[in-house]
């Protein structure tokens, strides 16, 4: 049988422009390692879904300019700060489109 493993560069290509991207929230189980290479890619306008809010993750990928719109909950940094200081930042010049899910 044919392994389907393959490089973490390989799984971010997967990616194209205006895919939708879902994770969990929290500082525990958040994939920043896939994230650090979506970033350095050329992906653009991903709809990016925090499931039970948000948090570094989310906020990484608004900081690196590849979300065009996030659906979440809620999102910040609990126990450290109540905003994410990028999607903060992001959305009050509406250079990204929120959609809250609860």
């Amino acid at each position: 049988m044919r392994s389907k493993l393959v490089s973490l560069e390989a799984a971010a290509r997967i990616v194209r422009d205006g895919d939708q991207v879902v994770m969990s929230a929290g500082f525990n189980h958040a994939p920043m390692a896939m994230l650090r290479e979506l970033a350095r890619g050329d992906v653009q306008d991903l709809h990016v879904i925090g499931v039970v809010g948000g948090s570094i993750n989310l906020d990484f990928l608004v900081g690196a300019e590849k979300v065009k719109t996030m659906e979440c909950c809620s999102i910040g940094f609990q126990p450290y700060a109540q905003a994410a200081p990028n999607f903060d930042r992001f959305l009050k010049q509406s250079r990204i489109f929120a959609l809250d899910n609860t």
